[in-house]
């Protein structure tokens, strides 16, 4: 884990960005100069975060500790930085025995730090605020652990770990470009359901595999009392329980979905590297809520969407991303993934 003061060369950030995330490089790299080298390093910065939360080797009370560590780290100013408190989180970081992609940013969290302190203060400061925020937010929900009695208890989780994304990018697009400054407000109405689509999409892809890790994200209310045991397999359910769950989150998801390919349409359609970083995360996401609709082998492994349709999906998006018709055929298909009453929340909350 480096614990330098000096900076990477950013080529060296986006090397780790592909190597922890290739689809999201994809997106990413298209992004404009410095919007490219802002949101690398934000997206970096929560890939830390996201280590210490998910850690398979870590017990709950150190997962807080460094995720609060790496919290304080990130608001306080780099010479009010105490190295001690980086080499605990590298020290941590040793523990584990898994080389997760995640792990790759861990062990360099000094560094991501010493990048994002080189940002200019209007492009650092919604960084700082957003990424620790969310930071914090886990710690909240390891502590409270999964406890998910409702929809609402699964949305605020969500929202912690993934819909202050969306006010973070609206933020940066808004500093980067007046055009987009202008759209904010429309924007902000489903920045936060953007981020809660791709999440209750993570939530599909790993029902065959968190409850062996001890969490599970299904609310109680759908399983009527089926599980004793909140960390029993949820592939040994009955077929209608199981029904019943992948309803509830493909439609959850589809509503998300479709609000953020609104968002993908809201913004300028002259802003090409913009559009594209939006559309293709939201694309893959819509692709694979539709696999997981009726199959119950989500259960049993995960959803993967082909490597040829990830390939045409983003040539589309590069081609069509100024198209709000072709926003629109797809947002049809996330509508029609959804029910009444499911898949929908307040788009802007603030935090």
């Amino acid at each position: 884990m480096a614990t330098a003061s000096e900076p990477a060369p950013m080529l060296t950030y986006y090397e780790l960005l592909r190597r922890t995330s290739r689809t999201f490089a994809v997106g990413i790299e298209a992004l404009p100069s410095p919007l490219r080298d802002a949101v690398t390093l934000a997206y970096l910065v929560l890939r830390v975060s996201d280590y210490f939360e998910d850690s398979p080797t870590l017990g709950k009370q150190k997962k807080s500790d460094c995720l609060e560590q790496w919290a304080d780290l990130l608001q306080v100013e780099p010479e009010a930085r105490a190295p001690s408190a980086i080499r605990r989180l590298a020290d941590a970081v040793a523990e584990a025995d898994r080389d997760l992609p995640d792990r790759l940013a861990a062990r360099e969290a000094g560094r991501i730090l010493s990048g994002l302190d080189q940002l200019s203060p209007e492009l650092r400061d919604p960084i700082r605020h957003h990424t620790a925020s969310t930071t914090l937010g886990m710690v909240r929900w390891i502590r409270r652990g999964d406890d998910f009695p409702d929809e609402e208890a699964l949305d605020d989780y969500m929202f912690e770990v993934a819909g202050r994304v969306g006010l973070l990018l609206t933020d940066l697009f808004c500093t980067y470009s007046p055009a987009i400054e202008r759209r904010r407000e429309a924007l902000l109405e489903t920045a936060v359901s953007f981020g809660l689509g791709l999440q209750t999409v993570n939530v599909i892809r790993g029902l065959h595999e968190d409850p062996e890790r001890g969490w599970n994200y299904v609310p109680r209310h759908l399983l009527a009392g089926s599980l004793s045991n909140p960390t029993l397999e949820l592939r040994e359910l009955d077929s209608e329980h199981q029904r019943r769950i992948l309803d509830f989150l493909v439609a959850k998801a589809g509503g998300h979905i479709e609000d953020a390919l609104t968002y993908c349409r809201t913004l300028p359609r002259f802003q090409r590297g913009t559009r594209i970083f939006c559309i293709i995360p939201a694309l893959l996401a819509l692709r694979t809520a539709e696999l997981s609709r009726d199959n119950p082998e989500v259960f049993r492994s995960p959803v993967k969407v082909p490597r040829r349709t990830v390939g045409r999906l983003v040539v589309a998006s590069r081609l069509l991303f100024f198209s709000n018709a072709w926003l629109d055929r797809h947002r049809a298909r996330a509508r029609a993934l959804t029910h009444p009453g499911v898949g929908r929340r307040v788009g802007g909350r603030s935090g």
